[in-house]
């Protein structure tokens, strides 16, 4: 079947909170995008193959996952294995969407064909990350196609929901505040030649069954039982280190992030990072560490109640400082947590690579430009459009060298 897909379409949920809802992605953009992540990632030329050793990165298809095991792979010659759940193409299918799959589908084929081509091991295993069959086969093709156990693991799981095996019933995360209804202040979309409008719209606080929900999904239980369930496989080598990438948001956000559901989630999450950092010392020399990532242009960028409003202010406050996805990894394995040598850690213990964006010098005008936009005055076009473009790259659009007007033979992808 030949198609086009000349523009990102999409809308935004007043009901829940303005978020945006992406009604489509471009499958040859995606890959062009994460094509030109490891030509970047390229830029100081080729590691020798294995040079980085052999990672797990669970998460590895967009985002910070995506991001890492570029920065591994075509920055430091590491053999990688993503595990991932993305909707795989459908060639029987009406549905176009459905017909081309999804763009972390297309980041995983684009990212390994490139690894491979510089000799290193990369692949993939789709599936669903709270699943003990999943893991089983992901721990077979560490064995099989990685050739040994892992010297890391980057975790970087962003799911919305999962399976619980124990009941084989969905469990979804819930984006709300914890105990009180708060207001959160965000852009409109534009109505024809109009500047978007400032709006604000209150959420209700989440329900306890909806704060266990989401401590399950985005908290640290899965991946203790990841962890605790690779040492028994004698998959984890000397040194092994384990980081799972977090957020944990700023003083304009706090209301849905730190001190919301996700809030509680996070810490969770730290705090099993926490544990599990004395448990690999003991069994294998290694470390855990909880990698706070800065705000940056992600998928789920567009479904967090305020996030976009936020992200497009930050983006001028920061201006050549801000770093997206892939800066801030590469950043992370060469100056925060090297193959050798000491991780760099605050007081908590916690690699900060939000450190650029909570500084004072950044924050400080940003909260004054955030407190100075009323309800209901517009807001700057040029800020705006520069959002959705960045956000429409994550879905495969405003990527260079791709014809968005030229068909293209959904079969051949």
């Amino acid at each position: 079947m030949r198609l086009a897909l000349p523009a990102f379409q999409f809308r935004f949920l007043p009901a829940m909170g303005n978020v945006i809802y992406p009604g489509n992605f471009h499958p040859i953009g995606s890959q062009r995008g994460a094509e030109l992540m490891v030509d970047r990632a390229l830029s100081s030329g080729a590691p020798a193959p294995g040079a980085g050793g052999r990672w797990l990165v669970v998460g590895g298809s967009g985002g910070f996952g995506s991001a890492a095991r570029v920065a591994l792979g075509a920055g430091h010659g590491a053999h990688t294995l993503n595990v991932s759940l993305d909707a795989q193409p459908q060639p029987e299918s009406t549905n176009k969407i459905r017909k081309i799959g999804s763009p972390g589908f297309h980041r995983n084929v684009a990212i390994e064909r490139r690894l491979r081509a510089l000799g290193l091991r990369a692949r993939t295993v789709d599936g669903d990350a709270f699943s003990p069959t999943l893991r089983a086969q992901a721990f077979a093709a560490i064995r099989e196609q990685l050739g040994g156990p892992l010297d890391g693991l980057v975790w970087a799981l962003a799911a919305p929901r999962a399976t619980d095996p124990r009941t084989g019933k969905a469990v979804s995360s819930a984006l709300r505040p914890l105990g009180r209804a708060v207001k959160v202040k965000t852009f409109s979309g534009r109505e024809g030649a109009e500047s978007p409008k400032i709006v604000e719209f209150e959420l209700t606080p989440g329900s306890p069954e909806e704060a266990i929900a989401t401590i399950y999904v985005m908290g640290g239980r899965v991946i203790e039982e990841w962890v605790q369930e690779l040492l028994a496989a004698e998959l984890l080598a000397p040194g092994f280190r384990l980081l799972t990438i977090s957020y944990r948001g700023n003083p304009l956000n706090e209301a849905i992030y730190r001190n919301g559901l996700i809030g509680l989630a996070k810490a969770d999450l730290e705090f099993t990072t926490r544990a599990l950092d004395a448990v690999l010392k003991d069994r294998v020399g290694g470390r855990a560490l909880a990698v706070e990532g800065p705000a940056v242009v992600t998928e789920a960028s567009g479904g967090i109640p305020g996030v976009p409003f936020y992200m497009a202010l930050l983006r001028e406050a920061m201006a050549e400082r801000f770093e997206d996805p892939l800066a801030s990894m590469q950043r992370l394995f060469a100056e925060k947590n090297g193959r050798v040598g000491e991780p760099v850690v605050d007081e908590e213990g916690l690699v900060r690579m939000d450190d650029r964006e909570l500084d004072p010098a950044v924050q400080g005008p940003l909260a004054a430009r955030f407190a100075g936009y009323e309800v209901g005055a517009p807001f700057e076009v040029e800020l705006y459009e520069r959002f959705l473009r960045e956000y429409a790259r994550t879905r495969g659009f405003e990527v260079e060298g791709v014809d968005y007007a030229a068909e293209f033979d959904t079969d051949a992808l």
